[in-house]
């Protein structure tokens, strides 16, 4: 009967363990401050998930998109603190091309309680670009929130003036 006892003890040790490992995973990825950008232009949302900003290149290089010069880029940034203290912290957005700041977009300060998120919205007009002596090209939109920094580098582009959009009853079923 003892012998019957000491394995069933190991047994349930090593579930306990077992089941500390795979806790310690789901907190682990659970907790923590997440941002993720959401980025509109021509009428599709591409979505830059939290991991995504982790990879080397992406850290270096930034995150690519395009648009068409004269419509609108909207940008919507999410702030999530999954953590058991308050998160402050200065946010600022602008543009700049050759490393210098040409645009600003945004400067405010964001606060967040424990387990509360926070939705920052701006829109980057031609306009805006224009009106400091610039055209079509390639910009990097940064992104600033305390220590952090995010790279979006925009191209704009024009429409060619030969462009013909393909009539609806023309494509194929």
């Amino acid at each position: 009967m003892a012998a019957k006892r000491g394995k069933n003890l190991y047994l349930y040790l090593a579930l306990a363990c077992f089941a500390g490992i795979i806790a310690i995973f789901i907190v682990d990825g659970y907790f923590g401050l997440y941002d993720t950008l959401y980025v509109t232009a021509q009428e599709r949302e591409q979505v830059i998930e939290p991991d995504y900003w982790q990879q080397p290149w992406v850290k270096e290089q930034g995150y690519g998109i395009g648009a068409e010069w004269g419509e609108p880029v909207y940008f919507r940034y999410e702030i999530v603190n999954r953590g058991f203290s308050t998160y402050s912290a200065s946010l600022e957005a602008a543009v700049w091309k050759g490393g210098e700041k040409i645009v600003h977009l945004l400067d405010e300060s964001v606060s967040l309680a424990p387990f509360e998120e926070v939705t920052v919205e701006w829109t980057l007009q031609a306009e805006e670009l224009a009106e400091t002596g610039f055209g079509v090209g390639e910009y990097t939109v940064q992104i600033r929130r305390g220590e952090v920094e995010r790279k979006v580098v925009m191209s704009l582009y024009e429409r060619p003036v030969d462009y013909k959009e393909i009539p609806p009853r023309a494509l194929p079923r």
